[in-house]
């Protein structure tokens, strides 16, 4: 099966032209999506083109992580609630696993 970015386009590394490592990222796109709801969709189409390239560059997954957390708790600001809780706690446990395993 080849691998596909989190918008679903097919996803080669920039050096060899075969599949990237694959980060983990702890959400698919149809969940985050729904934050654009609520964000601006210039914002959010520079954060789901951040998310794709964590896919292939691991040294971008916990920045990518940190960018979602922001915007998922701008937007629990914003509304006095969180309207996506499962998202942000897969993104908070996925954080506190890269800070495990890499000191962070």
């Amino acid at each position: 099966m080849e691998p596909r970015s989190i918008t679903g386009k097919p996803v080669s590394t920039f050096v060899s032209g075969t599949a990237p490592i694959t980060t983990d990222l702890p959400f698919d796109p149809a969940e985050l999506g729904e934050l654009g709801r609520w964000v601006p969709a210039k914002e959010m189409a520079l954060l789901i083109e951040i998310c794709d390239r964590a896919g292939s560059d691991p040294d971008l997954t916990r920045p990518a992580l940190l960018l979602c957390s922001a915007y998922a708790q701008r937007v629990a600001r914003m509304l006095d609630q969180d309207p996506l809780p499962t998202l942000t706690r897969k993104i908070n446990d996925r954080l506190a696993q890269l800070r495990e395993k890499h000191g962070l």
